[in-house]
């Protein structure tokens, strides 16, 4: 009894490792990317959600996906709980779910969380027969897609770092970008010149003159 019940306590404290998460764990979650051309870099926390395969067009389901992309995850909610199109409804359900599992298993904030991607994916479409006069008949195609999401957690106090030249004077507030040397864009004469005013201005000689 002795030596079973030392093996049930190794059993749960290996468990409960499994599950729990440590504060050094926690305080290296963070990775960093990229921010975008001319954003530099940032350290960010992911989480990845999709929804299942449901009774919608990809097509129409992407204009929700472009709605939502960059937007605070809260604004995102509120965006689709006010908004008129069928699979709203779902992705507003869908969003709860995904802030609600990083909340829990990445130990991100909510109040930083923001929708960095919303990828639309094709799912199985169904077939159906189409009876028509005369002994004919039609398919009717019932499409179906799902939405992938990656949350991002940006950390407020740390500023964006620099990864070139260019992104450095960016960053640093300049409002122009330093100049690149390309080969073969070199302007070697003015392409215009100043009106001279003290000579007429005589319109081009026409080839038919008759």
């Amino acid at each position: 009894m002795q030596e079973d019940s030392k093996s049930w306590s190794a059993a749960d404290q290996s468990a409960s490792s499994a599950f729990t998460a440590e504060e050094s764990d926690i305080a290296e979650d963070f990775k960093t990317v990229s921010g975008g051309r001319g954003k530099g870099t940032i350290r960010v926390r992911e989480y990845t959600y999709s929804t299942a395969n449901f009774h919608a067009s990809p097509r129409k389901l992407r204009m929700i996906g472009n709605q939502i992309s960059g937007l605070p995850v809260t604004e995102a909610i509120r965006q689709m709980q006010f908004s008129a199109k069928k699979a709203a409804d779902k992705i507003k359900h869908s969003l709860v779910w995904a802030r609600k599992n990083a909340v829990f298993q990445k130990q991100m904030n909510p109040d930083n969380m923001f929708v960095k991607l919303a990828r639309v994916g094709k799912g199985q479409f169904r077939k159906r027969l189409d009876p028509k006069a005369r002994g004919r008949h039609g398919i009717i195609r019932i499409p179906s897609a799902h939405m992938k999401y990656v949350l991002w957690e940006k950390r407020p106090e740390e500023a964006a770092v620099g990864r070139n030249a260019e992104e450095r004077a960016l960053l640093a507030g300049g409002n122009k970008l330093p100049r690149r040397n390309v080969k073969g864009f070199q302007l070697y004469k003015k392409v215009w010149t100043p009106l001279n005013e003290t000579k007429p201005v005589m319109n081009a000689p026409g080839y038919y003159n008759w």
